[in-house]
């Protein structure tokens, strides 16, 4: 019995190919880190939107490597809404001398980050010798 339609043949396809990656060193990607992030802190001071993008790709690549985020800018993120930080555009710093302690308010989320500090107590007797 003759159909109305006409056959259809499944054609074989191709998975799409990965595209391979260059295997970077850690000392490579912690680099592309740090510039990027620099990159960051210089575009945030025109634009905002491509600064958090640049720092969010940054903290990215530092999370799927697990590498250690340089300490200088470990501070920069808010630990809440985890956006970039620019004291004076984007979050305001105070030093508390009765609690010893560096306060962050990021305007994002109105949300304060904590960060003691204290005296070496090295540096006090050395000084008094």
């Amino acid at each position: 019995m003759p159909t109305d339609k006409p056959v259809q043949f499944q054609r074989n396809r191709r998975k799409p190919r990965r595209k391979k990656t260059q295997i970077l060193s850690q000392e490579d990607i912690r680099d592309q880190v740090i510039s990027l992030m620099e990159q960051a802190n210089e575009t945030i001071k025109t634009d905002n939107d491509l600064a958090q993008k640049l720092a969010k790709q940054a903290r990215k690549l530092q999370m799927r490597t697990r590498i250690k985020f340089p300490s200088e800018w470990k501070k920069r993120f808010c630990k809440h809404c985890k956006s970039f930080l620019y004291p004076g555009k984007n979050c305001r710093v105070r030093l508390s001398s009765s609690n010893k302690v560096v306060a962050t308010l990021c305007f994002n989320c109105n949300r304060y980050t904590r960060i003691p500090y204290y005296q070496r107590k090295e540096g006090i007797n050395e000084g008094h010798n």
